[in-house]
């Protein structure tokens, strides 16, 4: 779904691991979990796993997989191999309902003991199988967390080209400093005020720590798989529409978005398309002021913020969140009116039991303590592993206790709490070959037509782009329409 995966296992090996575990002699019932997960996560949740071993007399198998997450388990559901306790993602729920993968968890939990967590996190693993609706009925998983992914800022850049932004204030071309306000308001910016702001906090900074590969500096290095969406919610728009059976890639809101979006690289504030270093190593060398994070992201962050053997005084690298760009048409807004006109994506992954395991009631008792125990939130949440998936932890100590992070970290509650937050399109169609395999391949070339430079790649502008895209994918779209309909066991 959502995660950086550095750890690396063939689909052959993965199964001939599974195999191999249902032969190991043990006294004790023995639980598979799989997984994905960064290396600072996976130091997390190897301490909450020991301790429910230590307290449930059990040994869990605990298997973190690499960027073929997916695939490998896919053929481990297909050969009935499944882990006894696997990843749920929110496209994949109604296949694996109808082929029986997933174990129906009413029977398995009390219910009531779910009525802390986030109310929109529970349902979103909620089935009908007789109505084929979503959100309501059964539930399949329980959420390993409620994710929301903000923009962020290195605040150390910012104090660094202090004098430069505040010109851009005395100038009229920002509002205000890239700050929260006396009032608790977020520093919301336009699309264009986004932009020149990127512009100014691109430069060379001779300052840096030596494994930063270099003295560039940039404003941003955004990437549009990860990061478009926002500027397309900003501008009022979407990729499809609110039937989930229409693409919208050519409406105006799309083009608008779009095009705030490349802007920045416009205006040359962004890396560019043919950098070796990707945004995100940019990021964690103090080398870009503004990147996306999840809340699963946070961990690696705070550790090189509060590392005072590298960081001294946060003189390089100061993390907090942000809010995403919005559109032009807003620019006459106050700050405090703009508050509730950005947007970023929520999202989720749940623990599902396989209706294969052996051991059922232990699994679900499992994914029970990862998503919902008071005190492995609050362990996890101390790490920057995720917001709390129980609601009065996350509106009350995670945001009044200074022993959490970021100070900023509000953002991300406003976000669960549908103030800031909307879903990936993906999660509502069947598949996303209407996006991935239309959106995608040709983006160098937009690339090329906004940095005005040879990536090896035609040119070609936003609005031209989407317009040639857009017939394909809703032909993708129309295709995955009738391909839900057919596998539906309802329909048969």
């Amino acid at each position: 779904m959502k995660k950086t995966i550095n750890l690396f296992m063939p689909a052959a090996v993965s199964l001939l691991l599974i195999l191999t575990a249902g032969c190991e002699k043990s006294d004790k019932p023995v639980l598979t979990v799989s997984v994905f997960a960064q290396e600072h996560e996976q130091v997390m949740y190897r301490e909450v796993i020991k301790q429910f071993e230590k307290e449930n007399n059990v040994k869990v198998d605990f298997r973190v997989a690499g960027d073929q997450y997916w695939p490998e388990l896919e053929a481990s559901l297909t050969a009935n191999l499944a882990p006894d306790v696997f990843y749920l993602g929110l496209p994949d729920i109604k296949r694996r309902v109808w082929a029986g993968k997933v174990e129906p968890l009413d029977n398995l939990i009390d219910l009531s003991s779910l009525n802390k967590i986030w109310a929109d996190s529970l349902d979103l693993y909620r089935y009908d199988l007789e109505t084929n609706t979503l959100g309501v009925g059964t539930i399949y998983a329980l959420p390993k967390d409620f994710s929301a992914v903000s923009m962020t800022v290195n605040r150390a850049i910012l104090e660094k080209r202090r004098p430069q932004i505040q010109q851009l204030i005395t100038d009229g071309i920002l509002p205000f400093y890239p700050e929260i306000d006396a009032k608790g308001n977020l520093p919301v910016y336009t699309f264009t005020e986004f932009a020149n702001l990127c512009r100014v906090l691109t430069f060379d900074d001779t300052t840096l720590p030596a494994f930063a590969g270099g003295t560039r500096v940039y404003g941003t290095h955004l990437w549009e798989d990860f990061c478009l969406l926002p500027f397309v919610w900003g501008a009022g728009g979407d990729y499809i529409d609110s039937s989930y059976t229409k693409v919208l890639f050519n409406s105006p809101e799309f083009f608008e978005g779009y095009e705030g979006f490349m802007k920045i690289v416009e205006l040359g504030g962004s890396g560019s398309s043919t950098d070796e270093t990707s945004g995100y190593l940019k990021f964690l060398a103090g080398r870009t002021a503004y990147f996306p994070c999840g809340t699963w992201d946070v961990g690696a962050f705070q550790a090189i913020t509060t590392d005072e053997s590298i960081n001294p005084n946060r003189s390089w690298f100061d993390f907090d969140l942000a809010p995403w760009p919005i559109s032009d048409r807003y620019q006459s807004l106050s700050i405090e009116e703009r508050q509730d006109k950005w947007f970023g994506r929520v999202d989720s992954i749940g623990y599902a039991v396989s209706t294969q395991s052996k051991n059922k009631e232990l699994a679900a008792r499992l994914a029970y303590i990862l998503s919902a125990d008071e005190d492995v939130q609050r362990f996890i949440a101390l790490r920057g592993g995720q917001v709390p998936n129980i609601v009065e932890m996350a509106m009350g100590e995670y945001l009044d206790n200074d022993s959490y992070f970021p100070d900023s970290r509000v953002v991300f509650v406003n976000m669960l709490k549908g103030q800031n937050g909307k879903r990936l399109p993906f999660t509502f169609t069947y598949d996303n070959l209407w996006y991935t395999q239309t959106f995608l391949p040709g983006l160098g070339g937009v690339w090329a037509f906004y940095e005005k430079a040879d990536n090896g790649n035609p040119p070609v502008s936003v609005r031209a782009y989407a317009n040639r895209i857009q017939a394909p994918a809703q032909s993708l779209l129309d295709e995955a329409i009738e391909r839900e309909k057919s596998l539906n066991p309802a329909n048969k």
